[in-house]
């Protein structure tokens, strides 16, 4: 009977070797995925869309408050000032969130060579 056993138990750590594989491979995939998310059209793609709807919201809100209060045209001047402000920080909110995500990942953003360094 120890013959048949130990055959069994090498089925089995060969299937657990396959999964274990299996499972590396699906990782390794969806890290490289996820990397083609932060590519430069990506990032400036977020950043256009956040920044245009922000100023899209405050001259829409500005309208409103003039047509309501009729103070044309301050409302929507000093909404537009708003929505700029907003979509300002609302880029400086998705930059540092990309920059802390390549960190986590270990990549260094200060080198290559659209900072004159290589490497």
């Amino acid at each position: 009977m120890a013959g048949p056993e130990r055959n069994d138990l090498s089925e089995r750590i060969a299937k657990a070797q396959a999964d274990n594989n299996a499972r590396e491979a699906r990782k390794r995939k969806r890290e490289a995925d996820q990397e083609n998310v932060n590519s430069g059209a990506g990032m400036a793609l977020r950043y256009g869309a956040e920044m245009a709807g922000c100023i899209v919201i405050g001259l829409l809100i500005g309208y409103w408050f003039d047509k309501v209060f009729e103070t044309e045209p301050w409302g929507l001047l000093v909404w537009l000032g708003f929505g700029l402000a907003a979509g300002i920080l609302s880029v400086i909110r998705a930059y540092r969130q990309l920059t802390a995500y390549a960190e986590l990942q270990g990549t260094d953003q200060t080198k290559g060579p659209e900072n004159g360094k290589q490497g």
